[in-house]
């Protein structure tokens, strides 16, 4: 907490200047420019549209820019959610200053009942709603950019991060999820924790160990172990690749070969 504090306050100094420059930029015109020279009233409102989107812009240049800032401070997650509620609110903050610079009642404009009323409720309510959605999945899962996951069995490597959608690399090409799918559960994403030791798996076998398969019960070599497959070298030459998930089923028997011990007292005898 101690690091994030300050990365809050540097953004929001940098926001306050900006706001503080764009209020003195409009006091500026419209004492000294607007006023003695009597601009007509739809320059005067043109004008000061263009110093808001300016201020605006600014914003979210400085918004975008500290991203990367407090991403080193607070993670890449808690900086995300900051810059998307900003964001929103910088936005929010120029449509009611656009609204009162054209005379238009922003309460009206919400609540009429004609059709473009309802439908800018649709598209706001949507738009709400994702970025809820991709709240959610910030604060509640625990992804972050490179990790491996597993997505209804697919598996694949986040590559972004947004407030509306995930997108994942997989070996068959991109995918790209709304983060609303996410939050309702209609897609499943399960973390690869590559931490998982392979003396804690419960997998009846390690790396190097001589098995047997039910692939026409050929027996093979453990050649390679990750925590969603497995690489059996078979004595045949062949290769073959199952699924953790269906060797804990039961749905692909894998059984580790072992001596006994009387065989083992054998072979050192012999040798």
């Amino acid at each position: 907490m101690a690091r994030v504090i300050p990365s809050l306050q540097r953004l929001f100094f940098y926001l306050i200047i900006t706001l503080v420059l764009t209020i003195g930029t409009l006091y500026v015109f419209h004492q000294f420019i607007a006023e003695p020279i009597s601009l007509s009233k739809l320059i005067e409102q043109s004008v000061n549209i263009i110093i808001g989107l300016t201020a605006w812009l600014a914003a979210i240049v400085i918004i975008r820019h500290f991203k990367s800032y407090m991403a080193q401070r607070m993670g890449n997650q808690a900086s995300t959610i900051v810059q998307y509620v900003m964001l929103a609110l910088a936005t929010l903050i120029l449509t009611f200053g656009i609204l009162s610079i054209i005379e238009v009642s922003a309460t009206d404009l919400l609540t009429g009942a004609g059709i473009i009323s309802i439908t800018a409720g649709l598209v706001i309510s949507t738009f709400v709603g994702s970025l809820l959605s991709g709240f959610l999945v910030f604060t509640n899962y625990q992804f972050k950019v490179g990790d491996d996951v597993i997505v209804n069995s697919i598996p694949g490597k986040v590559i972004e991060m947004s407030a509306l959608v995930m997108r994942i690399r997989t070996d068959v090409g991109q995918i790209t999820i709304p983060n609303s799918a996410i939050a309702s559960g209609g897609v499943i994403i399960t973390a690869v924790r590559k931490a998982m030791g392979l003396e804690e798996s419960r997998l009846p076998y390690t790396l190097g160990d001589r098995v047997i398969t039910s692939y026409m019960n050929e027996q093979g070599i453990i050649k390679e172990v990750t925590p969603y497959r497995t690489i059996v070298q078979l004595d045949s030459g062949k290769e073959i690749t199952f699924l953790n998930n269906s060797v804990l089923s039961g749905a692909v028997p894998v059984a580790k070969i072992t001596q006994n011990a009387s065989q083992t007292r054998e072979e050192t005898a012999q040798s």
